[in-house]
Parts: structure tokens; C-alpha cells; sequence
């Protein structure tokens, strides 16, 4: 039976971090970093310290970072990483203010900026791989918003975890795929099609690199669920779910199941909530039951799937389905299952349900808002 040989669970960033510097301390070979959003603040300083020494005990250090999550950072981070020796790259950079205005009155066709052809094409993954052995990933973009040493209360909840074993080298070429997209643009399709006809691994890792890809792993998530036997518990921080998903959930609910949603009650996006607000609606009248998490911002995005525990980037909305390169693991083993159950029941007791008379009609002006943000929901 496939299964990671090792892995260990997070959640909290003060915990994640402090062992992903240990591992970098160790690190003999090779570290590699992809994320979404790479900060430069405290965390983020005592990271690439760490990061420097091991490229000085001659450790390859390679950062991937993209081009609109990191967009504010990424001049710094260019300049200190030249400084200390760690080779940086950009995962489809965005134009910045004034080489936007000097490509538009070059006379060049705003149709083929780079503004419009990759707004859509982001890597939302956060995997860090130490000497092609350990993986570290989840929601943890590298900004020190997760850790409550540095933030206080005010640090997200939050989810990620390492693993080990066979399915790691699977990560690994997903991460040279990346980093080639990020510098030989005019293999950039064929690089895209780097895929095998059976996925390896498939039942333990879960990565949308092509749209196959990605609609095989729809299939699977609308499969899994909609055939549950006891259990789909989801932990989400944006909640938009396609048509379909919110079938497979009404399935599983009209056989008995146990179907719950936990959801942020503070978003540091808050368009999602409110473009949720119908679907939120609809759920709750067809009696499944969601839960609001209070203490501070969600931001993991997790489920438990009968005996099955999916930790990962996929947000449960259009732009991870259709858009983003994403990553996702599932573990079958009794240890990471009790873990899970129970971070969910101190999270079930940071929440309130929501209730229907939260969600009855709301006035004109709400009705706007929530309108517009629904129909803004394919880009958020």
C-alpha cells in the first residue's frame, strides 16, 4: 500500500518555521523555495541568514517566488539574495509602474503585456524541499503574519506539514518545472506538456501542472466526497466552490454523513466572504452545517475525507481549480487522522455556527455589494 514513510503535522508558524530552520541548518546539498508570497520582514531576514550560511558550506539555494504575490518584495529580495549567493527567480513577473508606462508609449500592443497574458498564471504552492529528502508545505506563505512570536494574537491559524518518502521526487520535478518557466519563455509550452501518462503517486500527492492534471484531480475531490462513508470535514480560508462541489457536498449530507465547513469569520480578503455569502445561504437551508472561526484569520486550507487527511495550497475556488499551480498532500495514517480530529475540535472551539437568521435577505445596499463581489468571484 502506497504511503509516505514519514510525516509530521503543524499549526502553528512559530513551530512550522522553527523546524524548517533546523532542517535548513542540516541541509547538505540542496534547499529549494517556491511560495506564493516570500516577505521581507523578521521571519523572513532570519530565514535567508539561515539560508546564506548554507549556500556558504556550498549548499545550492534556489528561490522561487511569483510575480504578483510577491510583487511589493520582490526588488529587495532580488538585491539580498545577489548579495548572499542564492540564485532568485520570479515566476512570471509582472510589469512594474514605470516599465509599464515606457512599454505603453513604446507603441507595443497592450494586448500581449505581460500584465494581461499572466495576471491568471500564478504559483500559489509554498513547498520548501531540504536535499531532495524532506518536503516542507501547506498554507504557509514565508511572512511572519503566521507566527505568534512576532505578531502576538494576532497570528493566523494556520496549517503544514513534512513529509518523506517516495512521492518527494515527484515535488522535486515539480519544482525544476517552475524554475524552468521561470527564464526559457520560449519552452514554456512544452514544458507545460512534461507529464507522464500515469501519474505516479497519485493517491499520496496531488500537483496540477496541466489542465489534465487539474481535471483529473477535480474528478477525484468531487469523487471522494460525494462517496464518503462517515465523514467531510473542510477547513477552508476562501470559500467559492464551482456548482458541481457543492453537489457532491448535498450528496454526501442527504446520506447521513457528517458535513461540516469551518471558514473565517475575519478575511484578509473580504470580497471572498462576501462573494460567498449566497453559497453560504444555500448550504446552511440544506442543513450543512458551517462554523465561523473567531479567534483570528484562517488561512489553512485542509479536509478530513472519511480516514484520509488532505493538507495543502488549494483553496476550494475558481482560481486554484482553473488558474494556480497548486500542491496538496493526503495521509492515510492513524497518528495524522487523531492530529487532524483533534485541531478540528479546538477549532469547532474558536468558531460559532452560523446560523440561518444570520444569512436572511439582506438590505439593498448588502445585496450590491455581495452581488458584485459574486460576480467578481472566477479572478479572487
Amino acid at each position: 500500500m502506497e504511503s509516505w514513510s514519514r510525516s509530521h503535522i503543524f499549526y502553528s508558524g512559530d513551530e512550522f518555521f522553527e523546524s524548517l530552520i533546523e532542517d535548513i541548518r542540516s541541509a547538505s546539498s540542496s534547499i529549494t523555495i517556491e511560495s506564493y508570497i516570500f516577505a521581507v520582514d523578521t521571519l523572513t531576514m532570519t530565514l535567508l541568514a539561515e539560508l546564506k550560511s548554507a549556500r556558504e558550506r556550498s549548499c545550492s539555494v534556489k528561490i522561487i517566488v511569483d510575480g504578483f504575490g510577491s510583487y511589493t518584495y520582490i526588488p529587495q529580495l532580488s538585491r539580498l539574495c545577489s548579495e548572499m549567493g542564492i540564485e532568485f527567480r520570479v515566476f512570471h513577473p509582472l510589469p512594474y509602474p514605470l516599465a509599464a508606462i515606457k512599454k505603453t508609449f513604446s507603441g507595443k500592443a497592450i494586448q500581449g503585456s505581460l500584465l494581461f497574458r499572466r495576471l491568471n498564471r500564478r504559483t500559489h504552492r509554498k513547498i520548501a524541499i531540504i536535499d531532495q529528502k524532506r518536503v516542507y508545505l501547506g498554507s504557509f506563505n514565508f511572512i511572519q503574519n503566521h507566527c505568534a512570536s512576532i505578531v502576538g494574537t494576532k497570528a493566523w491559524r494556520d496549517t503544514g506539514v513534512w513529509v518523506e518518502g517516495p512521492p518527494v521526487q515527484q515535488l522535486v520535478q515539480a519544482f525544476q518545472i517552475s524554475y524552468l518557466r521561470t527564464f526559457i519563455h520560449g519552452i514554456l509550452n512544452w514544458v507545460g506538456r512534461w507529464k507522464n501518462r500515469s501519474e505516479p503517486y497519485e493517491k499520496l500527492l496531488r500537483l496540477n501542472n496541466t489542465q489534465r492534471m487539474r481535471r483529473r484531480l477535480y474528478r477525484d475531490l468531487l469523487i471522494r466526497i460525494s462517496s464518503a462513508k462517515s465523514r467531510v470535514l473542510i477547513t477552508t480560508a476562501y470559500f467559492l466552490p464551482k456548482g458541481s462541489l457543492m453537489r457532491a457536498l448535498l450528496k454526501a449530507a442527504r446520506k447521513g454523513i457528517q458535513v461540516e465547513i469551518v471558514i473565517p469569520g475575519k478575511s484578509d480578503v473580504p470580497m471572498v466572504k462576501w462573494a460567498a455569502f449566497y453559497i453560504v445561504r444555500f448550504l446552511l437551508q440544506r442543513r450543512i452545517k458551517i462554523y465561523e472561526y473567531q479567534k483570528t484569520i484562517l488561512h489553512a486550507k485542509t479536509m478530513i475525507i472519511d480516514d484520509k487527511v488532505l493538507i495543502g495550497s488549494f483553496n476550494l475556488n475558481h482560481r486554484s481549480i482553473l488558474h494556480d499551480l497548486e500542491v496538496e498532500v493526503v495521509l492515510d495514517d492513524a497518528e495524522s487522522l487523531q492530529s487532524m480530529l483533534n485541531q478540528w475540535q479546538l477549532d469547532i472551539a474558536e468558531s460559532k455556527v452560523i446560523s440561518e437568521q444570520e444569512v436572511k435577505t439582506p438590505g439593498l445596499f448588502a445585496r450590491l455589494i455581495y452581488n458584485i463581489a459574486f460576480l467578481l468571484r472566477y479572478i479572487l
